[in-house]
């Protein structure tokens, strides 16, 4: 307890996301423990969607990394609870938000809900894949956004796999509806980790994400 505020206080954390991707070697085989980051992401959202919480400001910034390949989601500054009877949170428009990860309805109307969360996630996965890089790093707010009401999105980085890339799509589908929960997202990228590390190839890759 801090006063009458309860608290909880974890062990410092070595580094961020952020940091550890920019730091990679562009020679160096980063897959599998990416994969395992973002495996490890998923399954903290799914947990707090369950709980009826929207982080809000889902970025490779706000993962901390601790030891051997273990991740944890951070900075719930800017977390909501949705309503437990439509899943949404509408929010203030005059409020400070991570534009360049927001969603189409949260930028244009200033709804968020676990689907938000998603289309941030895909985001994070562009961050991963191109070494930290700022997504629409040549666009103005303003040209983002039109940018995405014409239905165009970020390019697959060099670096991503075609089978993530199609993840990253997925999670910026326009309908919110239409974008994979995090309970479906976490078994997908469960599945390409397990496919990965017994080397199957990317066919079978590919087919984790059929049913989406």
């Amino acid at each position: 307890m801090y006063g009458e505020i309860p608290v909880l206080i974890t062990e410092l954390a070595d580094t961020t996301l952020l940091t550890y991707v920019q730091g990679i070697s562009k020679h160096e085989n980063f897959l599998k423990p990416c994969l395992q980051y973002l495996w490890q992401i998923t399954y903290a959202l799914e947990y707090i969607s369950e709980k009826k919480m929207i982080h809000r400001d889902v970025a490779c910034r706000n993962i901390l990394l601790k030891g051997k390949n273990i991740a944890k989601l951070a900075d719930f500054g800017l977390c909501c609870f949705a309503d437990p009877k439509t899943g949404i949170f509408k929010d203030s428009l005059n409020k400070k938000f991570p534009i360049k990860w927001l969603s189409l309805e949260a930028l244009n109307e200033c709804i968020f809900s676990e689907k938000s969360d998603v289309w941030a996630f895909g985001i994070l996965c562009y961050e991963v894949f191109s070494y930290g890089s700022i997504p629409y790093s040549k666009m103005l707010n303003s040209e983002m956004i039109e940018f995405l009401k014409n239905g165009k999105r970020l390019e697959k980085p060099l670096n991503g796999p075609d089978y993530v890339y199609e993840l990253m799509l997925n999670c910026w589908r326009e309908n919110p509806s239409e974008r994979s929960s995090f309970k479906e997202i976490c078994k997908g990228i469960r599945i390409m980790l397990e496919n990965e590390t017994m080397k199957y190839g990317y066919l079978s890759l590919e087919k984790a994400f059929d049913e989406f």
